[in-house]
């Protein structure tokens, strides 16, 4: 329900809240003091602290890619790669909805905690909540997945449901 809503721009971002009369516009910047409206796309692509989670994300994978400033686009770029085996799909798509979850979570206690989470925190959480994830989708067959070649050390073994 979360990346769905993420993907049409119905989350409760500041300009989406701005736009509804639910906060007056003095409170409508960027929880990291970018001095930017908190948008869909600033807060999840351009933000620095989003800007930091994902070149660490890209670092751990292995791979390189030039970021879209668009949700959509950023989504089917890093679910599908082209060039990656088919069956990476779900893995990525696992990682980029990790990935957004724990962008929005530290948002969320940036505004009402008052708590910042350092970038390697995050890029942990990511893992763990993604091998969370797909250890519970996935439970017939062991298949261990090494992205770019690069053996991490964060091990990826997760089942996947032949049937």
């Amino acid at each position: 329900m979360f990346v769905w809503r993420l993907l049409r721009n119905r989350l409760p971002t500041r300009d989406n809240l701005l736009r509804r009369s639910i906060i007056h516009s003095t409170t409508s910047m960027c929880v990291a003091d970018c001095d930017v409206i908190e948008t869909i796309s600033h807060l999840f692509l351009a933000c620095s602290i989003s800007l930091t989670l994902w070149s660490s994300v890209w670092s751990w994978l292995g791979l390189y890619a030039v970021s879209h400033n668009e949700m959509r686009d950023h989504h089917i770029q890093f679910c599908y790669m082209a060039g990656l085996p088919r069956c990476t799909h779900s893995f990525l798509q696992g990682i980029w909805y990790a990935c957004v979850w724990v962008i929005w979570k530290n948002r969320n206690n940036i505004i009402f905690k008052n708590e910042a989470s350092r970038a390697f925190v995050l890029l942990e959480k990511v893992k763990l909540n993604s091998f969370l994830w797909m250890k519970a989708k996935h439970t017939s067959l062991i298949i261990v997945i090494m992205i770019g070649g690069h053996i991490h050390s964060f091990v990826w073994v997760f089942i996947i449901n032949l049937f």
